[in-house]
């Protein structure tokens, strides 16, 4: 057996051991499986790390095999907890992984068999005791069997009943699916998933997927059903004054960019996680300004005075429904403060907490603590701080000092373990990217960007771009000069770094200088060739950045000389998943006269129009901006966009589009009127 092979399952474990202290995992069921995997993957490092390596039995090869699929799914299970976020779904990542811990729980059975029935002296850690003690343990953890649940309800979907509401329940509390907004979160996610494995041409992964959302989508309406039986009200209540993601009586109704009316804590939380689609549509939302729906309020007030139902308390069901467990931890926590001393006064984060109900963090949580140890010396504080004070963000201060060092070691496993684990950190929380920056890791990093090493280029760049979420630190990451190594990425990089880096550079070209400089630097060609070559991923983050430097106007003419219209244009057929920003840029470089000549050279004029009468809201207005700028600078392109119909989708737009759709597809109406009186 090569030691490689033991080393890289070490280094493995160890990464993985270390998400323990990641926010990423601390929801369930993330953390459940985490768990799990933890108990097996700690019964067997010190095996390895004690016994094996100096041992004869390396030399099995019963033993190396099962080391090398072991290290296969410890490698895979890795990069599914990596991968992992918040808003990604439960359902696809449970199937994943539980299969993954099968097959590491069985790896490791065998490993442990083949020790105990071999011949060879062995040390004695790994005495015949030794190994029962150990195969017990593993036996003996947690297994879910989720999957075969799922399928079992996949299967019965496709039969005329569906699965049964227990299946559904049981299923629910696996993925710790609680309440409706969860459901649609996941059926959002899910959804989401599916367009970047049709992307990437993945048949039967869509298949499954598909299958998946029709069983959380029977879920969400068994869950209505369930809802709609339970109200105290023996009056039916009307569906439009329910709302969809709390399924309650709505008391706070308002409508989004959609034209959905929704309450107003329930999907302010929605887009507080991040979620930019409506719940019911699943319509990408121009923007997340909520209009009071004074019509719907007043009919709701009018039904239940006429039907003599009283109102839900507003603050009562957001604190129950939108934020359960934080809520009764804050009502707690102020109850004990106010009955230990009449003299406390709250401070301002207590109020701002209990009015928005959010967690509270560790910093503020202290400065809490500090106000009420010097208002009164007999305030005993609750075990909810004390446990938020030394939980919620441990120091790690130390920690990323200890890392930052290791970055300046001559050897390469020493800087590839560092930058791991500075990539892991600054992944977690917004404190940890300040604490990496201010110990000053920033241009060690852009020293490793030349790095020989793939996986160390990969880790530098990657933390590089979670700590450029910050705006200080995009600053510090261009005054430490890297922008020229960037680029050196781009152009010599693997696909995840070059992919890491296309993101990287759209953070940074946020800023207005850094658009001029990174256009000067030469990032632009190696941007259009990821656009047109690279990953599905990676050309979604090219073109990304490619839409920013071409709102500097020095830069439109040097990304159309970089062939990037022919790949934008090719990317507006909607198998590509990125009409809407292939769109955009499109609409940017139609500005300049170079753009326009390659946009209808490039036989760019069909699909906009097209976009213009199928697209999204964001690719109709984006779409109806370049066709104005095309037909007001060119007769031939003009007539070339009648010819292709674009004059009824453009009298739909003017009516119904966003503000800035009808602004433009009146100016390009009024446009053809004056010129060629069509109407």
């Amino acid at each position: 057996m090569e030691m490689s092979l033991l080393e890289t399952l070490l280094r493995d474990i160890s990464f993985f051991l270390k998400f323990s202290s990641s926010e990423n995992i601390n929801s369930e069921p993330v953390q459940k499986y985490y768990q799990g995997a933890e108990e097996i993957l700690k019964v067997l490092k010190p095996i390895i790390l004690n016994a094996i390596f100096d041992s004869e039995i390396t030399s099995d090869e019963v033993l190396s095999k099962a080391f090398e699929e072991l290290g296969v799914s410890v490698e895979e299970l890795l990069q599914q907890f990596e991968r992992w976020q918040p808003l990604s779904s439960k359902a696809y990542f449970v199937l994943q992984v539980e299969s993954l811990i099968s097959e590491i729980r069985n790896s490791c059975l065998d490993i442990f068999r083949v020790l105990k029935s071999s011949h060879q002296h062995l040390p004695y850690e790994l005495s015949s005791a030794s190994l029962e003690l150990h195969l017990q343990k593993i036996k003996h953890v947690g297994y879910e069997q989720t999957p075969t649940v799922i399928k079992e309800a996949k299967r019965d979907q496709v039969g005329n009943f569906g699965p049964s509401s227990e299946i559904l329940l049981r299923i629910a509390e696996s993925l710790s699916l609680n309440s409706n907004m969860e459901i649609l979160i996941e059926a959002v996610a899910l959804e989401k998933l599916k367009e970047n494995t049709a992307q990437a041409k993945k048949v039967a992964e869509v298949e499954c997927i598909d299958q998946l959302i029709a069983l959380i989508t029977h879920m969400h309406h068994c869950l209505f059903l369930i809802k709609q039986s339970q109200t105290c009200s023996s009056v039916p209540i009307p569906l439009d004054f329910i709302c969809p993601l709390s399924l309650e009586l709505m008391t706070d109704p308002v409508i989004v960019a959609s034209g959905q009316t929704y309450e107003r804590a329930f999907i302010k939380k929605w887009f507080d996680l991040g979620l930019t689609v409506c719940p019911k549509t699943r319509q990408t939302l121009v923007h997340t300004s909520l209009i009071p729906n004074y019509t719907t309020k007043a009919l709701i007030v009018n039904w239940c005075e006429s039907n003599n139902v009283k109102l839900p308390d507003l603050v009562e069901s957001t604190l129950n429904q939108v934020y359960p467990p934080c809520a009764t931890k804050v009502k707690k926590l102020v109850e004990d403060l106010k009955s230990t001393s009449n003299n406390v006064k709250l401070p301002d984060l207590v109020e701002s907490t209990l009015n928005q109900v959010y967690p509270p963090r560790a910093t503020k949580v202290k400065k809490l603590v500090e106000d009420l140890k010097s208002t009164s010396n007999n305030v005993k504080l609750p075990d909810l701080v004390e446990s938020t004070l030394n939980q919620v963000y441990p120091p790690c201060a130390t920690k990323v000092k200890k890392l930052v060092e290791d970055l300046k070691s001559t050897s390469t496993y020493t800087q590839r373990v560092a930058t791991a684990e500075l990539r892991l950190l600054s992944k977690q929380n917004r404190d940890n990217r300040i604490i990496i920056a201010n110990c000053g890791a920033i241009s060690l990093l852009v020293d490793l960007l030349h790095s020989p090493d793939t996986k160390t280029q990969e880790n530098a760049v990657t933390t590089l771009l979670n700590l450029s979420n910050i705006d200080n630190n995009k600053k510090a990451i261009v005054d430490a000069n890297a922008i020229e190594p960037l680029i050196h990425v781009l152009q010599t990089g693997s696909p995840v770094a070059k992919e890491n880096l296309a993101a990287t550079l759209f953070s940074l070209s946020i800023f207005e200088i850094n658009k001029a400089r990174i256009g000067r630097s030469g990032a632009i060609r190696p941007l259009v060739d990821l656009l047109g070559n690279g990953t599905p991923r990676g050309k979604k983050d090219a073109a990304a950045a490619l839409f920013n430097l071409s709102l500097f106007h020095e830069n439109k003419a040097q990304i159309v000389q970089a062939d990037a219209v022919r790949y934008l244009v090719k990317l507006l057929d909607p198998a590509a998943g990125m009409v809407d920003k292939a769109v955009a840029v499109l609409a940017s470089l139609a500005t300049t006269f170079e753009g326009r000549t390659a946009i209808g050279q490039e036989g760019g004029i069909p699909l906009l129009v097209e976009v213009v009468e199928l697209g999204s809201a964001r690719g109709k207005a984006n779409a109806t901006a370049a066709l104005l700028q095309l037909c007001t600078n060119s007769s031939r392109f003009c007539i070339m966009v009648l010819q292709e119909g674009a004059v009824p989708p453009l009298v739909a737009l003017s009516q119904s589009g966003t503000q800035r759709a009808k602004e433009k597809a009146q100016a390009l109406l009024s446009y053809f009127q004056r010129h060629y009186r069509i109407f």
